[in-house]
């Protein structure tokens, strides 16, 4: 687990009482940690925002660089559903169903999405009115997770919360409504004047034997991916400005007129009519500013080149990027993109299979499903990338007898459940073997049977 400025840490056996809820969420570290997320939505939504006011003109050409970063990287990550394979003599049937019935890979596109932009995202797992596990992706501006100080760093207890209101919908100021989730109980309270009020009867147990909610990071830092090209986004959206600022300019551009006076009559005609009767020796020109429009675009290139190189997001636009590339071509394009990929797969998993737990364990208590090691499990990720099924096919026949039918049919970019493809050709090929077998003359073993003992009569020899 990675410890950093964005998590937080008590010592070992610390309860959620008023005055450490109170520290928590009124803490400096907390508010600077929720003005930086309000920072990140604003570049995510494409806002006219930079992160210092010092330039002078206001941006009026503004990229959604952060949005195009964030999209790319959960859409190559989770293009693709997560499927989960068990060791042999495991069955996750169960939570396999639990996870179809609410379309769990729309919960997991919006976790990755809050990891890409803020540096973690949480999942809070919770039982609906019908008795059935399901999950929730929480803002991480209403989320404190606390962990203890042991080398493990335990979870020990979430908040999750809100502002309180009047009346008149206007928050009040430190007053919060509060869930409070510990290893054992889920408390309803609302912290007020520094003290939590709330019926402690109605505190509900849980059976999920840890705290359900889930933190899914985005790297080992807790960065975003775009958070480290903010400046670089800065830039960008500045120069793009003043390019459109100076075409405005020109448009709008000063005539100056030498060697005669001009009327109002006279100037209204230039602007209206586009034509001057300048006096005899009079002199027109408009006075503008002379701009090197190459070097502003090759600065442009360059900034934009900086952001996908340090993000490590491709430019999927770039001329040279795919074409009729190979295979092993685009690879290496994507070098960088892939690692980065796989280290976000990774934290990913991790937080995917501490879900898996919790469902594990609240179903091995409603539905005795038997407890499974997370270590026997395996979450598959499959790339969202333009594939040569021709290439893919030729490759799987290749392996056949050496990996298992399920594995390489899910590598087909137009499979999304390889089981059920397999079964289905299973139940095909059957179906094809019983026709042939009755085309071919022969019946069942049963009707011909049957048939033999009809037809049979007694002979005299047999009688004797």
């Amino acid at each position: 687990m990675a410890i950093n400025k964005r998590t937080y840490i008590l010592p070992k056996g610390t309860e959620p009482t008023a005055e450490v809820i109170s520290d928590l969420l009124g803490s400096v570290k907390r508010t600077q940690e929720v003005k930086k997320y309000d920072l990140l939505e604003q570049y995510y939504n494409a806002e006219a925002i930079t992160q210092d006011n010092s330039h002078k003109e206001p941006l009026i050409a503004v990229t959604a660089y952060s949005r195009y970063i964030t999209s790319l990287n959960c859409g190559y990550l989770l293009g693709n559903p997560v499927t989960y394979n068990a060791s042999e003599g495991h069955d996750i049937e169960k939570i396999q169903e639990a996870y179809d019935a609410q379309k769990i890979q729309n919960i997991d596109i919006k976790l990755e999405n809050d990891a890409s932009k803020f540096g973690h995202g949480f999942e809070r797992i919770y039982i609906n009115e019908d008795g059935d596990c399901r999950s929730a992706a929480i803002d991480p501006r209403s989320v404190v997770l606390v962990r203890d100080n042991t080398v493990e760093h335990r979870k020990m207890f979430a908040l999750i919360y809100v502002e309180s209101v009047d009346e008149k919908g206007e928050v009040i100021d430190g007053e919060y409504e509060l869930t409070i989730l510990t290893r054992d109980k889920i408390m309803e309270r609302k912290l007020q004047g520094g003290s939590l009020v709330g019926d402690e009867k109605g505190d509900l147990s849980h059976v999920f034997s840890d705290v359900p909610v889930v933190e899914y990071i985005n790297d080992d830092d807790l960065i975003g991916d775009f958070e480290a090209v903010l400046p670089l986004i800065d830039a960008y959206n500045i120069l793009q400005t003043a390019r459109v600022n100076d075409r405005l300019k020109t448009a709008n551009a000063l005539l100056l007129v030498s060697g005669g006076n001009l009327g109002k009559e006279q100037v209204d005609a230039i602007m209206e009519g586009r034509i001057a009767d300048l006096p005899e020796g009079a002199k027109a020109e408009y006075i503008t500013k002379t701009t090197n429009e190459q070097e502003s675009e090759t600065l442009r290139i360059s900034i934009a080149d900086d952001i996908h190189k340090i993000s490590m997001t491709p430019d999927v636009s770039d001329k040279n990027f795919a074409g009729s590339a190979s295979g092993v071509s685009l690879q290496y394009k994507l070098f960088t993109f892939e690692k980065h990929a796989k280290d976000k797969e990774r934290c990913f998993e991790a937080a995917l299979m501490e879900r898996f737990a919790l469902y594990n364990a609240y179903l091995n208590r409603t539905a005795n499903m038997e407890i499974i090691p997370t270590a026997k499990v395996d979450a598959v990720f499959q790339r969202a990338l333009p594939q040569n099924d021709v290439e893919v096919a030729g490759m799987i026949n290749s392996l056949v007898g050496l990996v298992d039918k399920e594995t390489l049919v899910s590598q087909l970019s137009f499979v999304n459940d390889a089981k059920e493809v397999v079964e289905a050709a299973e139940a095909e090929e059957d179906r094809k073997d019983e026709k042939a077998f009755k085309m071919g003359g022969f019946g069942t073993f049963g009707d011909g049977d049957e048939e033999d003992t009809e037809n049979d009569e007694e002979t005299p020899e047999d009688a004797e």
